[in-house]
């Protein structure tokens, strides 16, 4: 079906046109006049901001293996009522994505359950090099390779396997960026608290130096690596003082969960926001932001990990780490912003243009004729109230956020996947319409 929107404020690439926009056979047809000749249903925008779907490169949605936590049905759907048009999904799922044989089967059980568009993730073990360097780079957006362990079973802690990776894989290399042997000597030296006799237990369990060392390992060893490196969930200030100084084919993200609390909240949060890397403090967040706004820090990624509710009830070493995060992106980041005077266009450079020129999306991001029409339609001067724990409301499989209880600025009203219009006041509409994105080299 092709559309007509009418009175939309269009945010280009490089300013905010006001007019109409004409989306045909899923691509923009016309942004600012539509011609005459434009046939289509008329959505009547009344001067909301239409914007490019924003791009999450760092999502786990939990398929396969742990479809209790989430599927890639639901998960997709949650990320399209936030905002997002096109996600990048984590390998750790049960089994591993570790050979092609599994990729290839998960991207055919994948057509038509995704509401947004999607590309693959390929899990690196110590063994799997041979696979690896089958891959390609037009479709795999990148191999994750776990310095430390996390959720799930996959860890690459010899250095030699790593300088391997560097040298031979054909696709982007994306790091969990911890020494694993620093995690070890923590937990052994903390084994016997819990949250009740040391509040901040998980700081301490995953603590700044595994972090620092391993970033710094991998910057010493960046010079080598024959592909881009990109390193996920940065949470320290020494780390952006690193990168600071990176060669430029390495990138960098954060994520809004470290933006928005710190470890001083574990008293009052505790599981909740149990992630790994862990919390830091509150001088290591402000280095966040400075490093986002001097462009040290490329990208923002959600890191968004669905896990039960009744899974974060249990005791702080049996709960599983990881936060979901989707279902509320666009208005959550509206609201940080807000607070710091920042205007929306910082995070389209963070969640749109930087993820699209890093991994050379074709003819998606920004908003441009000719472009797949992936968008979201927002009222910066609505609300979003996000609901209680266990909610139906809520749009993730596992029916509960941090953010539970609190008033976002900012409100999701439509958005359009492949020209498709998916979802449009708190409804989702017809099949998911997203596809496999095409990827540059």
């Amino acid at each position: 079906m092709n559309w007509i929107l009418r009175d939309v404020r269009i945010y280009t690439l490089t300013n905010v046109v006001e007019g109409d926009a004409w989306i045909a056979e899923g691509r923009w047809a016309a942004l600012g006049r539509v011609p005459a000749k434009a046939r289509g249903r008329t959505f009547l925008a009344g001067g909301a901001l239409l914007l490019p779907g924003l791009i999450d490169t760092h999502v786990h949605f939990r398929e396969p293996g742990y479809t209790h936590k989430g599927t890639f049905y639901t998960e997709s759907r949650a990320a399209l009522a936030g905002g997002v048009t096109i996600a990048f999904d984590m390998p750790n799922t049960s089994p591993p994505i570790t050979t092609l044989d599994r990729w290839q089967a998960k991207q055919h059980a994948l057509a038509g359950r995704s509401w947004v568009n999607f590309g693959l993730y390929f899990g690196a073990t110590e063994e799997n090099l041979s696979e690896i360097r089958q891959l390609d780079p037009c479709q795999v957006p990148g191999v994750k390779v776990f310095l430390a362990s996390s959720t799930g079973e996959l860890l690459v802690e010899d250095e030699a396997a790593v300088r391997r990776l560097l040298r031979e894989s054909p696709v982007r290399l994306v790091f969990h960026s911890e020494k694993e042997a620093y995690i070890r000597a923590a937990q052994a030296k903390w084994a016997d608290r819990n949250w009740d006799t040391a509040p901040d237990l998980h700081l301490r369990v995953r603590p700044p130096e595994a972090c620092i060392e391993s970033t710094r390992w991998l910057l010493a060893e960046a010079p080598h690596a024959q592909v881009p490196l990109h390193i996920l969930h940065i949470t320290t200030q020494a780390e952006v003082e690193l990168l600071a100084q990176r060669p430029a084919h390495v990138s960098a993200e954060t994520c809004p969960i470290y933006l928005t609390w710190s470890a001083e909240d574990f008293p009052s949060y505790r599981n909740r926001l149990k992630c790994n890397p862990s919390l830091k403090s509150k001088a290591d967040q402000e280095a966040l932001w400075r490093g986002l706004a001097q462009g040290t820090l490329e990208v923002v990624g959600t890191d968004h990990a669905p896990h039960l509710l009744a899974e974060k009830a249990a005791g702080y070493w049996q709960a599983p780490s990881g936060a979901p995060a989707m279902g509320y992106l666009l208005p959550w980041l509206w609201s940080l912003g807000q607070r710091r005077g920042l205007p929306l266009e910082f995070w389209l450079e963070k969640m749109v243009y930087a993820p699209a020129r890093l991994w050379q999306l074709s003819d998606r991001g920004p908003l441009v004729e000719g472009y797949w029409a992936d968008a979201v339609l927002f009222d910066p001067h609505g609300e979003t109230a996000v609901p209680p724990d266990l909610s139906p409301i809520h749009y993730g499989k596992c029916q509960w956020s941090p953010l539970a209880g609190h008033t976002l600025s900012g409100q999701v009203r439509a958005v359009w996947v492949n020209g498709v219009l998916s979802f449009h006041a708190g409804v989702f509409y017809g099949a998911p319409a997203g596809r496999p994105v095409a990827l540059g080299r």
